[in-house]
């Protein structure tokens, strides 16, 4: 990561460099990529593995990252139907209901966080 920062030819690697580096990476997210794909899988397995804060942290990267809303309100509403089905029946309920708000207004105004 440093190395691939930096432009010069000599590059000294310290601890504080590496620290300023990983403190300050930005989050990486192509949503016409393969990251689209990777990342929702990842969100959709650590819902499926009772992983909330690995769903958290995937879900804020999308984010982050600008991707639909519409797309990961989708992706809820197909794992509430497949995976989570009779062990929570409201769960279709819920994630459809999320699906039509997002529909409806998008993202939350900046204001609002």
């Amino acid at each position: 990561m440093i190395i691939n920062a930096e432009e010069s030819d000599h590059i000294t690697i310290t601890n504080r460099s590496v620290l300023e580096k990983v403190q300050n990476n930005t989050v990486r997210y192509d949503k016409t990529g393969e990251q689209h794909y990777d990342i929702v899988s990842a969100f959709i397995k650590s819902i499926r593995g009772s992983d909330p804060n690995a769903a958290v942290y995937y879900l804020a990267r999308m984010v982050e990252g600008g991707e639909d809303v519409k797309f990961i309100a989708r992706r809820m509403l197909i794992l509430a139907s497949e995976d989570i089905g009779n062990a929570n029946p409201t769960a279709l309920i819920m994630a459809n209901t999320t699906f039509q708000a997002v529909s409806t207004i998008g993202y939350p105004s900046p204001e609002s966080f």
